[in-house]
C-alpha cells in the first residue's frame, strides 16, 4: 500500500514543507507583474509561433510513419502472395506432448526409418511398459518416447503386452501403432490391484479406448496380473471380472477378442473361464543355471500351464483344436546385481544372454508362444517394490541402449491383423497316460 508523500517526508524533516511554503509565498505586486508581461510578450510570441510549427511537424512524420508501416505490408504483401496473408506469418507451433505430432513432424517421416543390424523380428512377443506410467507419480509419458520404443520393438516383435491402461499408455502405443503403420497387435491389460477405485479407472479408459481405435490391432484383454498371487482379489471375484468383460466385449461388437487374466495360482478354477491361459514363467526365481533354464521351462509349461487345457478340453469332449491355448506371458532372466542370486541362479548380461541364445529360437521352432519379459530396464521398481532386480530385465538399459552385440535371429509365427487364433507346441506328453 502506498502512503502520502507529503506527510512521510514531513515525518522525516519538519522544516522540509515549511521551507517550500515560504518560497510559493513570495508573490509579485500588480506593477511589477505589468511590466513584467510587456517583456515578457515581446520576447515569446514569436517563439511560441515556432514551437507550434515545429510540435505540427513533428506530429506529421509521426501520422505519415505509423500508415508507412500498416498500409506498405499490406500493399506488397498481396502483389507476392495469395490465400490468408494472417495464417502464412505465423511461426508453427511445435507439437506438446499431451497431443500426438503430425506425420510431418515424426523424427521419422512416412514410416521411413533406419534398421540396426543387431534387431531381428525373431520374438513371438515382448512386454512392454513405457517410461513415465505411474498414476501416483502424476505420469509424465511422452508420446514422442513411445515412438521412439515402438520404431525399435517392431524390429524384435509383431507382438507386445501392456500392464495396464493408466497415463494414457495404451492410447499412445495404439497412436503410435497407427502413425507408424506398421503390423502389430497389443494385448491390454485392466490392472487389479484390491482397490475398486483402480479398476475403475483401468475398466473405463479400456472402453474409451475401444470406442477411439476399434479391435483391430488388440489381441487379448488380461483381466489382472498375478492378483491372485499377490492376494489382493479373491479368485472367484475376479472370475466375475472377467465374465463382465466378455459379457460387455460381445454385446459391444468384439466376441472374437479373448479375455483371460495372467495368473499362476488357482488355474483348475480359472480355465474354464478365460479364453487362453497365461502364466508368468521365470526359471531364474526357481533357482535353476542359466544353462538348465530352457529345458526347465519346457517341462514347467507343460506340465502346469498346457496339460490342465488338454485335460480340460477332453474331459468337456472337445478336440485339440478347440482346446483352450496356454501362453508364456513373461519369461526373463535380471541382469543386475550379482549378487542377488536365487541358488544357482545368478543375475547377469552373460546369463541372460544364455537364457536368450537357448530359448527364443527353440520356442519358436516348436510353436510355443511367449512374451519376453522385458523390452527395456525399469527404474521405479526398485524403489516401488523393494527389490533391486525388479528393474534390471530389459534388453535395453533405461535409456535403450542394447546390452547385448547381437540378438537371436530366426523364424517366428507372426501376428497379422484379425487374426486371433494363438499357436500351440506339441505336447510333452499324453494325456491318456498321466492322471491330473
Amino acid at each position: 500500500m502506498q502512503t502520502n508523500n507529503r506527510s512521510e517526508k514531513y515525518q522525516e524533516d519538519p522544516s522540509y514543507y515549511q521551507k517550500n511554503e515560504s518560497i510559493t509565498s513570495n508573490k509579485q505586486t500588480p506593477s511589477e507583474q505589468e511590466e513584467g508581461k510587456k517583456t515578457s510578450n515581446d520576447q515569446c510570441c514569436g517563439s511560441k509561433r515556432a514551437s507550434y510549427i515545429l510540435k505540427g511537424c513533428i506530429f506529421t512524420a509521426i501520422l505519415l510513419i505509423i500508415t508507412a508501416l500498416v498500409v506498405l505490408p499490406q500493399v506488397f504483401g498481396g502483389l507476392t502472395s495469395s490465400g490468408n496473408n494472417d495464417d502464412k506469418a505465423r511461426l508453427p507451433t511445435p507439437p506438446s506432448t499431451d497431443d500426438p505430432p503430425t506425420e510431418n513432424s515424426l523424427p521419422h517421416k512416412n514410416n521411413t526409418f533406419t534398421p540396426d543390424p543387431r534387431l531381428h523380428q525373431a520374438f513371438y512377443g515382448i512386454d512392454y511398459t513405457p517410461h513415465g506410467t505411474l498414476y501416483q507419480q502424476n505420469c509424465g509419458i511422452k508420446y514422442q518416447d513411445v515412438i521412439k520404443d515402438i520404431n525399435i520393438l517392431r524390429q524384435l516383435t509383431t507382438r507386445i503386452r501392456l500392464y495396464g491402461m493408466d497415463c494414457d499408455q495404451a492410447s499412445l502405443v495404439l497412436k503410435a501403432i497407427k502413425q507408424l503403420k506398421i503390423n502389430m497387435g497389443v494385448v491390454l491389460t485392466l490392472w487389479v490391484d484390491g482397490n475398486s477405485v483402480t479398476y475403475k479407472r483401468q475398466y473405463n479408459a479400456f472402453w474409451n479406448l475401444l470406442k477411439e481405435f476399434g479391435g483391430d490391432h488388440i489381441i487379448g484383454v488380461s483381466v489382472g496380473n498375478e492378483a491372485i498371487f499377490r492376494k489382493q482379489i479373491a479368485t472367484n471375484k475376479l472370475i466375475q471380472l472377467i465374465k463382465d468383460v466378455k459379457h460387455k466385449l460381445t454385446q459391444s461388437g468384439y466376441p472374437h477378442i479373448p479375455v483371460y487374466t495372467t495368473e499362476i495360482k488357482d488355474l483348475p478354477q480359472l480355465i474354464p473361464e478365460e479364453d487362453a491361459v497365461l502364466d508368468n514363467v521365470h526359471p531364474f526365481f526357481a533357482g535353476t543355471l542359466a544353462k538348465d533354464a530352457a529345458n526347465w521351462t519346457w517341462e514347467y509349461f507343460y506340465n502346469v500351464d498346457q496339460f490342465p487345457t488338454l485335460l480340460s478340453a477332453k474331459q468337456l469332449g472337445l478336440d485339440r483344436a478347440q482346446t483352450k491355448p496356454a501362453v508364456i506371458s513373461e519369461i526373463g532372466w535380471p541382469t543386475h546385481p550379482k549378487d542377488r542370486k536365487v541358488q544357482a541362479a545368478e543375475p547377469s548380461i552373460d546369463n541372460q544372454r544364455i537364457l536368450l541364445e537357448t530359448f527364443v529360437c527353440e520356442a519358436n521352432r516348436r510353436q510355443l508362444p511367449y512374451f519376453w519379459f522385458e523390452f527395456k530396464d525399469q527404474p521405479w521398481k526398485a524403489v516401488e517394490f523393494n527389490e533391486t532386480r525388479e528393474s534390471y530385465w530389459g534388453l535395453f538399459d533405461k535409456d535403450l541402449k542394447l546390452k547385448h552385440a547381437r540378438l537371436p535371429n530366426c523364424q517366428v509365427d507372426q501376428w497379422q491383423k484379425g487374426n486371433h487364433t494363438v499357436i500351440q507346441p506339441e505336447p510333452l506328453g499324453s494325456v491318456d497316460l498321466l492322471d491330473y
